[in-house]
């Protein structure tokens, strides 16, 4: 029934995207300026210390840039694509389609709120510094994808919507797309050091 009805108004649905994309952005912020301000003495990434998996934004990120024209951009081109691209696919793969490309989004909101909710009850009783390779994290995080991913499963199973069919697969693809990314990170050393430009005194 929503469905019909958003298939019906291309525009809320068009506007919904560029709200997920602005959100999935704004929440990417607010971690690193958390993680500025009272993590990083606790965390730190490297070759690169960066908590954005896509190399286009990080240094946006890095500088906390509310406008990046670079998102800007791609939202207005998402958000007016994803309706035009709904109206001219069989109905048939309507609701898959959606599902798909907000599921994209909600996991990755999900997850920056996870984490978000991590750092500020990390702020009293954690001790120590984490020194993460890029190429772990992002394993470590196409693994949570991977997670999400089977209970969706489960849901899509059990309920036989095709909205959540679409967001499996879109858990699925997001899981591959870290490990794929994994892959283009600089390697870790055979020994597993850290390199030398970094503070290892914690």
């Amino acid at each position: 029934m929503v469905f019909k009805l958003l298939i019906k108004n291309p525009l809320v649905i068009g506007l919904i995207t560029m709200l997920l994309m602005w959100s999935d952005y704004m929440l990417t912020l607010l971690q690193e300026k958390e993680r500025k301000e009272h993590y990083s003495k606790h965390y730190q990434s490297y070759p690169v210390n960066t908590i954005e998996g896509n190399p286009a934004f990080i240094e946006a990120v890095s500088k906390i840039k509310i406008f990046n024209p670079k998102h800007f951009i791609a939202t207005i081109v998402i958000g007016v694509g994803i309706p035009l691209v709904l109206l001219n696919i069989s109905e048939i793969f309507r609701e898959i389609f959606l599902g798909y490309i907000w599921g994209l989004f909600f996991i990755v909101i999900a997850q920056h709120l996870n984490n978000l909710m991590g750092y500020w009850v990390s702020r009293k009783g954690l001790h120590g510094k984490l020194f993460l390779h890029q190429r772990t994290g992002l394993r470590i995080q196409s693994t949570r994808y991977l997670s999400i991913t089977i209970l969706l499963l489960f849901l899509s199973i059990l309920s036989e919507s095709q909205i959540i069919y679409g967001a499996t697969i879109a858990g699925a693809t997001s899981a591959l797309r870290l490990f794929i990314l994994s892959k283009k990170i600089t390697p870790i050393d055979k020994d597993d050091l850290l390199p030398k430009d970094i503070d290892a005194d914690h």
